[in-house]
C-alpha cells in the first residue's frame, strides 16, 4: 500500500498545534500577527507558520492515529509504517538531501550536521483560511505648491511666537510669584532662629547594618521550587533586573497555555542559565517577578489535558522533579 506519510502532516497541523516524528522532532505551529512587507509593498494576513524542534522526538501519536482512520489499518501496522518512513528519512538525510514535506518545508542537514528547515508559505490558521496577500504601497501625496508652502511656514512662525509667548507669560509670573512670596512671607520668619545642632553621638557613624534577606527558594502550595541547575550551591541577594518579567503568551482565539514553573531565584545569573538551559532544550521560557525572586519556566499551548501531563514529566525528566504546573 503506498501512502504519502509526508503529506499527511500538513492536514494534521490544521488541527493540531504540534505534530511529532517519531526519534526525527517535531513541527510546532505558531500564530503570526498580520504585517506588511514595505520592500514588496506586500500585506500579509495572520496566520500560523510552522517551525522545527529536533528536541521534541517523542512520539504523540497523531501521526499513527491518522493512518488508521485514513487506511483502516490496526495499530501496529500504523506504527510500523511510521518507523519505516522515518528510518528513510534518516537515510535521506545522512545522504545530504533535502527531504520535502509538501506545504509543510524542507529538511535538510549543514555542513556542521545540524538539521536545518526551510518553511513553507502555507497559512494553518483556519481563523484566517483563504485570505490572501494584498498589495500595499504607500500613498502618492502630491507636492506643495508655492503658495501653500509659505502658508505653512507662515503658520510655524505664528506657533512659534505663541510658545515665545506663552513661555515669557509663565516666567513672569513665576518670578512676580516669588518676590511676593519673599515679601510677605519669608521676611517675617524670626531672626534670632537657630539652626538645630546634630547630636555628637551620631556623627561620623556608618548606617546600621540590615541583614540580608533569605534567597532560599520560596514554597508554594506546600511544594518546593528547586533549583534546575545543581552545581549552585547558594544563591546571592541581587535582585533580578526587570528584563526578566516576560508578559503571557499572545494567542490565537481559542487557543490555550500551560505554564509550568522549575525554580525561583534572586540572582540574575541563575534566571539566565536556567533560561538558556530551557531554549536549548525546546521549550519556550516563562519568567515571572514574585517578590525579590523571579520564578522560571517553561510556557506551551496545548489542546487538551493530556498534553499537560506530558510536558510535565518531559519537564521533571529534563530539569527536576519538583516543577509543576502554574498555570493553564
Amino acid at each position: 500500500m503506498e501512502m504519502d506519510i509526508g503529506a499527511y502532516i500538513a492536514t494534521i497541523l490544521y488541527e493540531h498545534n504540534t505534530v511529532a516524528i517519531p526519534g526525527l522532532g517535531s513541527f510546532v505551529s505558531q500564530y503570526k500577527s498580520a504585517d506588511i512587507d514595505q520592500v514588496q509593498g506586500k500585506l500579509h494576513p495572520p496566520g500560523r507558520t510552522v517551525a522545527f524542534n529536533p528536541n521534541l522526538v517523542g512520539d504523540d501519536g497523531l501521526l499513527t492515529r491518522h493512518l488508521q482512520q485514513l487506511h483502516g489499518i490496526g495499530p501496529a501496522e500504523a506504527h510500523h509504517i511510521v518507523e519505516r518512513y522515518v528510518g528513510e528519512v534518516k537515510e535521506a538525510i545522512e545522504r545530504r538531501e533535502i527531504v520535502v514535506f509538501p506545504e509543510v518545508g524542507r529538511l535538510y542537514q549543514d555542513y556542521e550536521k545540524n538539521l536545518q528547515f526551510l518553511p513553507d508559505n502555507t497559512n494553518f490558521s483556519l481563523d484566517a483560511y483563504g485570505l490572501p496577500v494584498m498589495e500595499a504601497y504607500p500613498v502618492a501625496r502630491p507636492k506643495a505648491t508655492k503658495q501653500e508652502q509659505k502658508q505653512q511656514e507662515m503658520v510655524k512662525r505664528d506657533r512659534a511666537a505663541n510658545k515665545g509667548l506663552l513661555a515669557a507669560i509663565l516666567g513672569g509670573s513665576l518670578v512676580i510669584a516669588a518676590a511676593v512670596y519673599f515679601l510677605f512671607f519669608y521676611s517675617g520668619l524670626p531672626k534670632d532662629d537657630t539652626l538645630q545642632r546634630v547630636p555628637t553621638s551620631r556623627v561620623n557613624v556608618s548606617p546600621s547594618v540590615r541583614p540580608a534577606a533569605d534567597d532560599s527558594l520560596q514554597k508554594e502550595d506546600g511544594d518546593s521550587l528547586t533549583d534546575a541547575a545543581p552545581q549552585e550551591e547558594a544563591y546571592d541577594t541581587e535582585e533580578p533586573d526587570d528584563d526578566f518579567d516576560t508578559e503571557s503568551a499572545t494567542t490565537a482565539p481559542g487557543q490555550r497555555y500551560m505554564v509550568i514553573i522549575i525554580g525561583a531565584f534572586g540572582n540574575k545569573e541563575n534566571v539566565t542559565r536556567l533560561v538558556d538551559e530551557i531554549f536549548e532544550a525546546g521549550y519556550e521560557p516563562y519568567t515571572e517577578k514574585s517578590g525579590p525572586l523571579t520564578k522560571v519556566g517553561i510556557q506551551k499551548t496545548y489542546s487538551n489535558p493530556a498534553e499537560i501531563e506530558n510536558t510535565l514529566m518531559e519537564v521533571r525528566n529534563r530539569f527536576t522533579s519538583d516543577a509543576k504546573v502554574y498555570k493553564r
